[in-house]
This record gives structure tokens, C-alpha cells and sequence, in this order.
């Protein structure tokens, strides 16, 4: 139902201003005589759609009504079109919706609404105060891309004698409302970050102060956004590295949980960089676990590092995982005794078990061990197997039991031992490049009665080659390309061939650990 002006009022003020005209004329009237109302805001209702307008009264003496005027043209000439009469003279708010009035052919939440409020005296006079209009906000939001987040923009809310101190947005929810961002006065749009909820409701506040020196405030209609923010993963892991012979089986675990579930596995080789070997989507109702056979991923130089990545919406890597597959360490201390370590899988480790091969005869189970968080190691004894006047070629691996049922092997690490050759291989297993002591500064094994074609290779953690010597007493400095190399563990291969009393080559595989220490 349209407002009753519309029906009734409407043709009586058509005639009455009619009226007016010919009565201003015959007693030379003029609207500067009529002092106008002052508009202190008008604004939308953000919940219901409701357009309100206050104004101050006129000071002229015999105002008998002041008219509410929708501005449709503010070009040279300011065009209006009442809307209401309100009678008397007094400060007053109305409160309407568009949808009740005729004039309107959109809704407040559709564009910005322009009104202005005149004066109209007994003798029919008015203060003509068209140009002395204020103007509504219009809001609106919508999702942006890469990154996702919520873009609110709203029209700026104007007036005259007024200047805008600034604009707060306003979160409502559930009778709630929340200044989630204020912004300056010269600024129309703003982001805000998604959260878990899936529906939000926003609208714009402006603050300022109207032209009799009084703080006003207006807002603008609602606005809504449909999107929750993104689930990111909590955990992405490569499980574990399975070796068997020259395959390499990586064992994924991921989050199936998150929003991003498709994932780049890569390998890393001291011959080429992220080579990508697969993409795989998991299901949200998977158990999370992927596995991926890597056939023949070396022959001989274990310098595999494997990569597994998650992209989110904007292909963005937001989760990257690198694994090394284990290669136990030897330390050869006796003749009859050396210490086998390896790396310590953490908490999701329940046993370590050590399995050994001799002159490549079917493995042994040597040792179990629960996961220690101290460090892992094993004396291997083999005083009772070292015949006299024979030579032994070991291999050691390590099976790795994980709480979740995965099982894993590490790369073989092997070492001659004979009990007629009487040369000593000791090989450090850290250096400290500032330290005062030299020996302790340069990664090179000591060594008694040995003799032969002599190689040392050192690789980093992506299994890139960083250096090499063919002299037993030239060692690597921790440098790498004259910088020095950052702290953490450092593979190395030594191979000695054509060794006197020695039928195979003594090759060694272990780590050293780069720490700097400035004092010792």
C-alpha cells in the first residue's frame, strides 16, 4: 500500500502550490524571506530497509508544513519531487520505505537516495533548500581471489555543511555488532580476512558533524558475503622412505581434512632439480596415506632428496616437506667393533630394528630398539664370526616400525673387516670452522698402514655433490664456493681402491655435522 499522500495528499498539494505561486506573485514574495530547515542525516536502516531523515526546523515565524523532496537531478538545475508534507514546524524525524512510495522505483539497498527538506510558510512561500541535500550510502561485498578475502565497498556519504570524520565497518551477527575496521574519510572500500563462518552480514557507518556543530552519524544498508575462509592443512608429512635394492618407496601422510587436497611430489639429484614424478588428489574420506614406488631412484650415490607440496586456491605452495632416504653410519674404532647410528624419526617411531649381511648372505636381525629421543646407536661385536686370516664385507640396515603400521628400510651401509689388515680409518663426524684447534676445522679422516687410490665426496641435504679431494690429507673446510657452509648434517662417501691385503675397495658412508662453536 503506498503512503496516503500519494492518494489523497498528493493532488491537494499539486493545487496548493499552484496556489502559492499565484499568491507569492500578487504579494511579491521571495523564498529568501523563508528562513530553511537544516538537515542533520539521513540514513538506511540497515536490518529493515527503512529510510530515515531528521532535519532542524526553520526559524522563520508561520511555517505552516515542511515538504520531504526526493532529488532526481542535481545537474545545473536541482530537480525534486515531494514526497510528504509534514505539518507544523518543529525538529523531526521520518521514517519510510521506498516501497510506499511511488516516486521510487528501486529499493534503498539498490542505490543511493537523495533528499532535501523545505520550508512552507502560511502565505505559501517556501525556502527553496533543494541544493541543501544529504545523500544515503549504498554497501556492497564480494569475495576476491588470490588472496581470498572480503572486499567491502560503499558510496560516500554526502551533505550539505557536513565533512566526514570516517566510516567504521560493522559486523552483525546474531544482534551483535562488531567494528571489525575503521577507515578514513577519503576511503571507499576495504578488506577483510574470512573466517570459519559461512554467513556475514556487514554494513558501513559514517561519522561527521552536521551543520549546527553536532555529531551525527549514518549507515548504509546491509551487505553479505557466502564463503568461509579456506581450511589449511595441520600436517603434511613424507612418512617415511622405504629402500629396497634400487627402489625407493615414499610413504605420504597428509591432511584430508583440509580444503587442499591435491598434491606435487618431486625429486631433488645431484643431476637434475624438481623433477616432478607425480600429482595426486586424496578423497576427504581417505585415510590421508599415498604411497608412490620410485623405480630404480639411484644406483649407487644415495643424493635422493624428495619433496611433497601443497598449493592452495591461488597456486600458492603452502606446505612443503623434504625427506632423505637414511643411510646408517658406520664409526670402525676396533678391529673387531664398530658403532652403527642412524637418524631418529621422533615421537611417531614405536622400534628400530638392526639387520646385518655378510659377504651378501641373507640379513640377520642383530638388534631391536625402542625409539630413544637421546640418540640411537649399536656396538656390533663380531669377534666370534672375524676368522683368522679372512676378510668380512658387513651391511647394515635399519627398519624403521612407525606407529601408524609403516614399515621402512633404509639404503645399506657397509665396511670391510679383516683381521690380518692393521690400518686404522678414523673418520670425525663433526668440524667447527671457527675453531682455534685445526685439526678440528677441516672434515678428513685419520688414518695408519693405509695406502691406495683415495676419493672423499661431500653432499648437501638436497644430495648436491659440494666437494671433492683425491689426497687423504686434503679435507673440506665446511666452505662451500668460498662461504661458509650453514650448520646441519653433511653426507660424505670415502672410497679407497687397490689398498694393500684388501680384496674389495673400503668405501664408507656417514654424516658430519658442521657446528660452530667461536670458543673451545
Amino acid at each position: 500500500m503506498k503512503l496516503w499522500l500519494d492518494n489523497i495528499l498528493k493532488p491537494i498539494v499539486s493545487a496548493f502550490s499552484c496556489l502559492t505561486i499565484l499568491l507569492c506573485s500578487a504579494l511579491n514574495c521571495t523564498a529568501d524571506d523563508i528562513d530553511p530547515t537544516d538537515i542533520s542525516y539521513v540514513s538506511v536502516n540497515p536490518y529493515t530497509n527503512e529510510v530515515v531523515v531528521s532535519w532542524y526546523k526553520s526559524e522563520s515565524a508561520n511555517i505552516k508544513f515542511t515538504r520531504i523532496l526526493y532529488i532526481y537531478e542535481k545537474s545545473t538545475l536541482v530537480k525534486g519531487n515531494g514526497i510528504v508534507d509534514i505539518p507544523g514546524n518543529d525538529d523531526k524525524t521520518f521514517v519510510f520505505k521506498t516501497d510506499t512510495v511511488s516516486q521510487f522505483t528501486f529499493d534503498a539497498n539498490e542505490k543511493p537516495i537523495t533528499l532535501a527538506v523545505d520550508a512552507y510558510s502560511e502565505n505559501g512561500s517556501n525556502s527553496t533548500s533543494l541544493r541543501e541535500y544529504h545523500t544515503t550510502m549504498i554497501a556492497s561485498a564480494k569475495i576476491t581471489s588470490c588472496p581470498s578475502q572480503i572486499k567491502i565497498s560503499w558510496t560516500a556519504y554526502s551533505g550539505y555543511g557536513i565533512t566526514v570524520d570516517k566510516y567504521e565497518i560493522i559486523e552483525s551477527s546474531n544482534g551483535t555488532e562488531t567494528v571489525v575496521k575503521e577507515c578514513n574519510a577519503d576511503e571507499f572500500t576495504c578488506l577483510l580476512e574470512l573466517n570459519e563462518h559461512q554467513d556475514r552480514n556487514f554494513f558501513v557507518r559514517a561519522t561527521f558533524t552536521d551543520c549546527r556543530g553536532i555529531k551525527q552519524t549514518s549507515t548504509s544498508c546491509m551487505c553479505e558475503v557466502s564463503q568461509k575462509a579456506y581450511v589449511y592443512p595441520k600436517f603434511l608429512e613424507i612418512e617415511a622412505l622405504h629402500v629396497e635394492n634400487h627402489d625407493i618407496t615414499v610413504v605420504c601422510r597428509c591432511d584430508v581434512a583440509s580444503d587442499f587436497r591435491t598434491y606435487y611430489l618431486y625429486k631433488t639429484t645431484s643431476d637434475a632439480e624438481n623433477v616432478l614424478l607425480e600429482t595426486f588428489t586424496l578423497s576427504s574420506e581417505s585415510t590421508g596415506k599415498h604411497e608412490y614406488l620410485d623405480k630404480n631412484a639411484f644406483e649407487t650415490t644415495p643424493d635422493v632428496v624428495y619433496q611433497l607440496v601443497v598449493l592452495n586456491n591461488c597456486n600458492d605452495m603452502i606446505f612443503i616437506r623434504e625427506a632423505q632416504p637414511d643411510i646408517p653410519g658406520i664409526c670402525d674404532y676396533e678391529k673387531t667393533k664398530q658403532t652403527i647410528s642412524w637418524s631418529n624419526h621422533g615421537d611417531s617411531v614405536s622400534l628400530y630394528r638392526l639387520w646385518r649381511s655378510i659377504n651378501d648372505k641373507p640379513e640377520e636381525l642383530i638388534a631391536t630398539m625402542e625409539n630413544n629421543p637421546n640418540g640411537l646407536g649399536y656396538d656390533d661385536d663380531i669377534s666370534n664370526i672375524l676368522e683368522v686370516n679372512t676378510t668380512l664385507y658387513i651391511c647394515y640396515r635399519v627398519e624403521t616400525l612407525y606407529k601408524t603400521g609403516t614399515t621402512s628400510f633404509t639404503y645399506k651401509s657397509c665396511i670391510e673387516k679383516s683381521n690380518f689388515i692393521d690400518y686404522k680409518l678414523l673418520i670425525p663426524n663433526a668440524i667447527n670452522p671457527y675453531s682455534e684447534i685445526e685439526e678440528n676445522r677441516v672434515f678428513k679422516p685419520k688414518y695408519a698402514f693405509l695406502s691406495g687410490d683415495y676419493t672423499l665426496e661431500v653432499y648437501n641435504r638436497f644430495g648436491a655433490l659440494i666437494f671433492t679431494s683425491n689426497d687423504i690429507d686434503v679435507g673440506w673446510d665446511g666452505t662451500i664456493k668460498g662461504e661458509i657452509a650453514p650448520t646441519g648434517t653433511y653426507q660424505y662417501k670415502i672410497v679407497i681402491t687397490n689398498a694393500p691385503n684388501s680384496a674389495q675397495p673400503i668405501i664408507r658412508y656417514g654424516v658430519v655435522n658442521v657446528i660452530y662453536k667461536l670458543t673451545e
